[in-house]
């Protein structure tokens, strides 16, 4: 009888084997992460036009924050300064009109001006070359005459007063070329005022949408300074809503999580550093999920994915703080879903779990001799 329990027991520590297990806290995350919702700057929620698991595109409006303050009186600080912008929009509209109605009418003047010295150009220019015509009669007068004084047919009288006429009209001829001098010069002037006075009129309009766009700036600003919208940044899931109107708005704490669109579900373990050197990629891993209490619901089953090369502390809201240096490691899931209740229930990110990682199997001879084989090796 002793000789077959001695058998017995034999057999049972030859075959039997032992399994070293490390566990790990870990949570079932998006891969592809997910987007806390943080405001900008403090303020008050007036406005949350999602709910809880809607899905929402990318650029949708997830909550209006309203930051305006008020002054002692009660009054809105930024309302009385939007109101300052307002009046200095008007004021500077105003100069807009009365400066390019003033380079109008300057505009008019000067065109005026120019076209009456037009016209007298014209008739100067008439009377110049008709006064050429005269002077050229006038000078073929006098050769004729001269021609006929010196065969004593012309008296030097009559000959000296034609001198005296072709005399007469050079002169008419240099005032109207001096006149038609003048005129040139004013019609040049005038061309040169509509040049100027349109200059300054650009540069009035210039310097006036200057100020207009500083002005239309401060007013931008003090938009946002009053209220600001929150947009999705990705297109997903609206989880985690805890933002309600009226309640204020913190930049340190989010007023939801987006979770994004199409992603597929993973794990996340936080590995404590005593246990990560048997840790490798591709090791199966059993995770049992909080929600689903393991004696009742078991495990569902992952292969490892990557193991990260350094430890940090984990601290975020995606996976349970360890309080200790920990190494990530995320875990590709055989199924998104585990038996419950005869059918498939989808598992969800933001569960908590607690995985079962073997890094050794070995037999119960082995693992009782160990000792002794280490202090042999040694």
């Amino acid at each position: 009888m002793m000789v077959a329990a001695t058998i017995a027991a034999a057999l049972f520590l030859s075959l039997a084997s032992y399994a070293r297990v490390e566990v790990a806290p870990g949570v079932i995350v998006p891969a592809a992460g997910i987007s806390p919702i943080l405001p900008l700057r403090p303020g008050v929620i007036v406005a949350l036009p999602v709910r809880d698991g809607q899905e929402i595109r990318a650029g949708a409006v997830l909550a209006e924050i309203r930051t305006e303050e008020d002054s002692a009186s009660g009054q809105p600080v930024a309302a009385r300064i939007g109101r300052a912008i307002a009046q200095q929009e008007a004021e500077l509209d105003a100069q807009a009109r009365a400066t390019e109605a003033a380079a109008q009418a300057q505009l008019r003047q000067v065109a005026a001006q120019r076209a009456g010295a037009d016209g007298e150009l014209r008739q100067i220019e008439a009377q110049l070359e008709l006064q050429r015509e005269l002077v050229a009669s006038a000078q073929r007068d006098l050769e004729r005459s001269d021609a006929l004084a010196e065969r004593g047919f012309v008296s030097r009288h009559d000959l000296d007063q034609r001198r005296e006429a072709l005399l007469s009209r050079r002169q008419a001829l240099a005032q109207l070329a001096q006149s038609a001098e003048t005129r040139r010069s004013a019609v040049a002037e005038a061309e040169r005022s509509a040049a100027q006075i349109a200059a300054q009129a650009r540069a009035s309009r210039a310097a006036l949408a200057a100020a207009r766009a500083q002005v239309s700036q401060q007013a931008a600003g003090m938009a946002g300074t009053r209220a600001y919208v929150l947009r999705a940044p990705i297109a997903g899931t609206v989880t985690a809503l805890t933002a309600r109107i009226g309640q204020p708005a913190s930049t340190q704490t989010p007023l939801m999580t987006l979770l994004p669109k199409g992603s597929t579900l993973r794990a996340e373990l936080a590995v404590p550093s005593a246990a990560i050197g048997f840790v490798h990629k591709g090791q199966r891993v059993s995770l049992a999920v909080d929600a689903f209490p393991y004696q009742r619901f078991g495990a569902i089953m992952g292969t490892i994915d990557s193991v990260a090369a350094s430890a940090v502390t984990r601290v975020d809201s995606t996976t349970p703080a360890t309080g200790v240096l920990a190494y990530p490691v995320t875990v590709a899931l055989d199924r998104p879903s585990i038996a419950a209740f005869g059918r498939r229930e989808p598992l969800i990110a933001g569960m908590a779990l607690t995985a079962r990682i073997v890094t050794e199997r070995q037999s119960l001879v082995a693992w009782l001799f160990e000792p002794v084989l280490a202090v042999r090796r040694r």
